[in-house]
């Protein structure tokens, strides 16, 4: 009966048995020749080389079987290649095991497939019969060029081949496998240059589309942060493809292809999940680059309006303030404003970044004062801590590109914690409101290189005996650390704190002031004899 061993025990065979084995097991073997045919495409250089190498053990007597195991339906092999390579063909099952590093299956895989299909079958007429597949490949390559059909299909093979048949086991590998893909792709690209940003565009979007699925599982792992690096990176690469494209004259050839890309993009952000801030990165930057034709736009607002789907609690349609002002519709771009989630704080940051970027500084005042009140809660609340410096240096340079009154920065910067310290201290040297400058840097216990970089200097020249109180406070840091390194820091601030009291004629307060630190540390012997060597008195 099919499958049942006809043979006991673990036992070398004769050519004549060779026949047998393959002939009782010939419904398997025939499997196993299927999934060669399917994991192995003629038209890639790679695969064919792997087949004719395979071919080539066979027919040069290269292969041999060591040992049938009928119990378990197991058949062991011997591959002359460099060095001798030992196979098991677990025949029910189709799976193998083969100490070589190349991804399986390997030719040495393939040929021991091979010899036992040639028993009873012609191997020469089922590799012509696979080849074949090739030359019809080519064909319609030639038939559908210049065709979203055309690059597809090469985009499928090259996938199949580095990331489909073989999914990665980790995010390092994946990126590798991508990387090889794309390079692999690129060799393919159209030698007319005026072809080559829009194959480029292509293959970044259809590229990235298919990894989708590979990517989510490593982003709940420990590899969330090199993920989101990935994609960051996969982003910018797009956008200057984009950028490309979009600086060059649009081909009338070429409109199948953007109508394909746009249905595309359509179908990326409405119908796939995760990673919507990506997505709706891609769904903006397509729009933006690629589509000027004021109807289009005006239906997309309307399919837009009309949509209630949500992911994660959030609005898809969260991206219509970007259709409003790309359309001049400002009323509606106001009252969305006004309605504003304050979790949604990033998206309405981008609409302004867009709105002084078509230089409609009006737009963008208005709506950074939408934007204001909202700003403390999404820092402390919504953002993550590794986002959170490089969002308000961004809002930094939002809100200097527009005109806000003095009471809006100081709460703005307020609003950024120590993070904000700095263009506090900006906008208080301004003023000239330095007592506030140095009760800042007090309460923020800010240290005195940081001091130094915010604007010291300005204070001292200005107004040094305001700086007093801040010096003070540092020298007592120090002389708390209790070493003697600490206590000549702390006399190097006390000469600071000389200096500015010879200038102010304090030296009746300095030396009181003086006389009463020497007094109250008298037992910190190293602290006396340092400030004996700083020749501190007036």
């Amino acid at each position: 009966m099919e499958g049942k061993p006809f043979l006991q025990g673990a036992i070398g065979l004769n050519l004549t048995s060779h026949q047998k084995l393959a002939s009782h097991y010939e419904k398997y073997i025939e499997q196993s020749m299927q999934t060669i045919e399917k994991k192995f495409h003629p038209s890639i250089l790679e695969d064919e080389e792997l087949i004719r190498r395979a071919a080539f053990f066979v027919r040069n007597g290269a292969v041999s079987v060591t040992n049938y195991h009928p119990q378990d339906h197991q058949v062991d092999f011997t591959v002359r290649d460099v060095s001798n390579i030992d196979i098991t063909y677990s025949i029910l099952t189709d799976s193998f095991t083969c100490p070589c590093p190349m991804h399986k299956p390997c030719r040495h895989i393939a040929s021991a497939v091979f010899y036992l299909y040639q028993q009873n079958s012609s191997l020469s007429t089922w590799i012509s019969n696979w080849r074949s597949n090739a030359d019809q490949a080519q064909l319609t390559l030639l038939r559908d060029e210049r065709s979203p059909r055309s690059w597809d299909f090469l985009i499928d093979n090259f996938f199949r081949k580095f990331i489909a048949n073989y999914p990665p086991s980790n995010f390092y590998l994946l990126e590798f496998a991508v990387n090889d893909l794309k390079i692999q792709i690129r060799k393919s690209r159209p030698f007319e240059r005026e072809w080559q940003p829009i194959f480029d565009v292509y293959v970044d979007l259809c590229v990235l589309i298919k990894l989708w699925p590979y990517i989510e599982p490593f982003a709940e792992t420990n590899m969330q942060s090199r993920v989101f690096y990935f994609l960051n990176e996969y982003m910018e690469e797009l956008d200057d493809s984009l950028s490309q494209l979009a600086s060059k004259p649009r081909l009338f050839s070429a409109d199948k292809f953007y109508e394909e890309i746009m249905n595309r993009v359509h179908t990326f952000y409405f119908d796939t999940e995760y990673f919507l801030h990506y997505r709706k990165h891609v769904y903006l930057a397509f729009w933006d680059s690629l589509v000027t034709n004021k109807a289009k736009r005006e239906k997309e607002v309307a399919y837009l309006e009309a949509l209630e789907k949500t992911e994660d609690g959030v609005p898809l349609n969260i991206v219509l303030p970007y259709f409003y002002l790309t359309l001049s519709m400002m009323d509606k771009l106001l009252k969305a404003a006004e309605h504003m989630e304050p979790n949604q704080l990033l998206e309405w940051v981008e609409v302004c970044e867009k709105a002084i970027q078509f230089n409609n500084k009006e737009m963008a005042n208005q709506l950074v004062r939408q934007i204001l009140p909202h700003v403390s809660y999404y820092l402390n609340e919504v953002m993550q801590n590794p986002g959170r410096v490089m969002l308000i240096r961004r809002l930094e340079l939002l809100f200097n590109s527009v005109q806000l009154e003095s009471d809006e920065l100081e709460n703005l910067y307020k609003s950024f914690g120590t993070y904000g310290i700095q263009s506090y201290s900006s906008l208080l040297l301004k003023e000239k409101r330095y007592r506030d400058w140095m009760a800042l840097h007090q309460s923020a216990n800010s240290s005195l290189e940081y001091a130094e970089a915010c604007g010291l200097a300005v204070v001292k020249e200005d107004a040094p005996e305001v700086l007093l109180p801040l010096y003070h406070h540092y020298a007592m840091r120090f002389i708390n650390e209790k070493n003697r390194y600490s206590y000549k820091q702390a006399v190097r601030i006390w000469k600071k704190m000389k200096a500015i009291a010879k200038k102010s004629n304090e030296a009746d307060y300095w030396n009181a002031y003086l006389e009463n630190i020497r007094d109250k540390y008298r037992r910190l012997r190293a602290l006396q004899q340092e400030i004996e060597k700083g020749n501190l008195p007036l």
